[in-house]
């Protein structure tokens, strides 16, 4: 829905010729096979109300991640905030990425009431740490590795490279952002991306992955009522990635 072409190293399914906009049709097949399969393994089980709940929730809240995603960019670029990057993040992000995965197992495991806010909040901090890298690599990583063409510059995301920038970059900067960002030309990319580079956010990136890996290392630690090794090993394999 954002026009990208390449995912995960192929095409999009829409860009296919004998698909296109039947791409739409087929994801809401996709939706429903779903909760047939839900139904079928774990129709039996006393936890099968709350895990079917829970897909619910989660496709809303990724739903309307998409929606604020894609709205944000009628905006003036120069008016993006990161409070404003946070919660599109993990509305879009987190919140299936991290937070559901776990909470469902964790209704598998018969622990309905292991949920708490201490335990969301952390769940929340590393998707929206997968977020941050995937803004990062969109722009700097290498299409063979990423398995796609970053194009988040020339869509006008609000991403968390363009909301550090707008708080490193003088008057100048910021007017010649808003002359490049969100523009379908190789030119005003390689501007945007000359204008990262300027304000050092290749260093400022590396600073808060290592800042914010040692700190969801210690809150992990802290907090009560998740998996701690799993959480643990997923930041650990996040940690520097480049695909």
């Amino acid at each position: 829905m954002d026009g990208g072409k390449i995912r995960r190293g192929k095409p999009c399914w829409y860009t296919h010729d004998d698909i296109q906009m039947t791409a739409i049709n087929d994801c809401l097949f996709l939706d429903a096979a779903m909760y047939g399969f839900l139904k079928k393994h774990f129709g039996h089980l006393q936890c099968y109300g709350d895990i079917v709940e829970t897909f619910h929730n989660m496709l809303l809240i990724v739903t309307i991640g998409e929606r604020m995603d894609l709205a944000v960019m009628q905006q003036d670029v120069l008016t993006y905030t990161m409070k404003q990057f946070r919660k599109i993040a993990i509305h879009k992000t987190a919140d299936y990425s991290i937070y559901t995965p776990i909470k469902l197992a964790k209704l598998l495991a018969g622990k309905e009431d292991w949920e708490c806010e201490g335990a969301k909040k952390i769940l929340y901090e590393i998707g929206i740490f997968l977020q941050i890298q995937d803004d990062f690599l969109d722009c700097y990583g290498d299409p063979k590795v990423t398995g796609k063409i970053g194009t988040d510059i020339e869509d006008g995301k609000c991403t968390w490279l363009v909301v550090t920038f707008l708080n490193r970059a003088n008057r100048a900067q910021k007017d010649i952002l808003k002359e490049s960002y969100g523009k379908e030309d190789a030119e005003f990319v390689a501007r945007v991306k000359l204008l990262y580079n300027e304000v050092d956010l290749p260093e400022a990136y590396k600073n808060y992955e290592e800042e914010t890996y040692k700190m969801l290392k210690r809150d992990i630690q802290e907090a009560e009522g998740i998996p701690k090794k799993m959480c643990q090993d997923l930041i650990d394999k996040f940690y520097k990635r480049k695909f």
